[in-house]
């Protein structure tokens, strides 16, 4: 991801795939360059985004959802939304393929590209970052060796533009619903991290691989359109289809819900108790991968590998 084009491309809420090479994390990259491989077991993990790519979803579903936010960028910027909650959204191949990107609406660009980098200690990534450090009782199946990655603070900003909706609807031969006045040159500003993410265990055939991740709750602000108004506007284009839609507009309050795309048939997701608050689990389509994303106390956890339900509920409710 070189520059914003790259960046713009991964607004197309990238599938949870089923593969070997896995990482977990709506918040860091070590995944993707690590990988889950099974201990001891022939059938893939389920894949997760990388830090990168989790900001880069999470600003598509504001785009698509309208339930994203931000904090004290500008005078004129609001917050209007806070991820405090996450909900399932079930996601077909077309719907993937049919989301479109950011730019039919407008204009994207980042204050710099979320980029994971190594640190040597969890200190390190603390002292990094400001987050808290974080622990957690590990499983047999799991090595005791860590590599630590951090990601600094980021910003992108976007700016609807009613001409380049209208372009890009006639370029495929359609008439989007018009752009209210109010959303017209509109700001739109998503603030994701820092983070932190732990990788535990090999990843070889002597044992499986446990990814723990921390971040700053993600935000989204506006500088004049409310959630109500985006969510109408944008649930309403061709490219959203209308289960997709309906979804959306069931699963709770669109100010503090973060929508999670969970292709069908290749993943399936839950409510779960964890550390007394709802989180949300997420298997793959074998059941042998898994993790479970929740939020307490303004920081989002997330804690995933080559582990069963119980296993993974376990080692989130350990977590310290």
């Amino acid at each position: 991801m070189d520059n914003i084009d790259s960046n713009e491309k991964l607004l197309a809420m990238p599938p949870v795939a089923v593969d070997t090479e896995a990482g977990l994390t709506r918040f860091a990259a070590a995944a993707e360059r690590a990988g889950l491989a099974p201990a001891r077991r022939a059938t893939p993990a389920i894949r997760f985004a990388a830090p990168a790519k989790w900001l880069a979803a999470a600003a598509a579903v504001v785009v698509v959802a309208t339930t994203l936010t931000l904090t004290g960028v500008a005078d004129s910027i609001l917050q209007i939304f806070e991820a405090k909650q996450f909900a399932a959204v079930t996601v077909t191949p077309v719907d993937l393929q049919t989301l479109g990107e950011l730019s039919q609406f407008g204009t994207l660009s980042w204050s710099a590209p979320p980029q994971p980098h190594t640190v040597g200690s969890l200190a390190a990534a603390t002292a990094e970052t400001g987050l808290p450090a974080i622990s957690v009782t590990l499983p047999a199946s799991i090595g005791a060796t860590a590599k630590y990655d951090a990601i600094a603070r980021t910003t992108a900003t976007f700016v609807f533009d009613a001409s380049l909706a209208r372009a890009s609807a006639a370029a495929i031969g359609r008439t989007a619903p018009p752009m209210p006045a109010k959303l017209d040159g509109s700001t739109l500003v998503l603030t994701g991290g820092p983070a932190i993410l732990i990788q535990y265990g090999s990843g070889d055939q002597n044992g499986g691989t446990l990814l723990v991740g921390v971040a700053k709750t993600p935000t989204v602000g506006s500088d004049g359109a409310s959630v109500s108004e985006l969510q109408a506007y944008l649930l309403s284009q061709p490219s959203v289809s209308p289960a997709l839609a309906a979804q959306i507009r069931a699963m709770g309050d669109p100010a503090t819900t973060l929508p999670i795309p969970i292709p069908v048939g290749q993943a399936a997701a839950k409510n779960v108790n964890v550390h007394g608050v709802t989180g949300l689990f997420v298997s793959d389509s074998t059941g042998l991968g898994s993790a479970v994303l929740w939020q307490q106390n303004g920081l989002v956890y997330i804690v995933g590998g080559t582990l069963t339900e119980a296993e993974t509920i376990a080692v989130a409710n350990s977590l310290k």
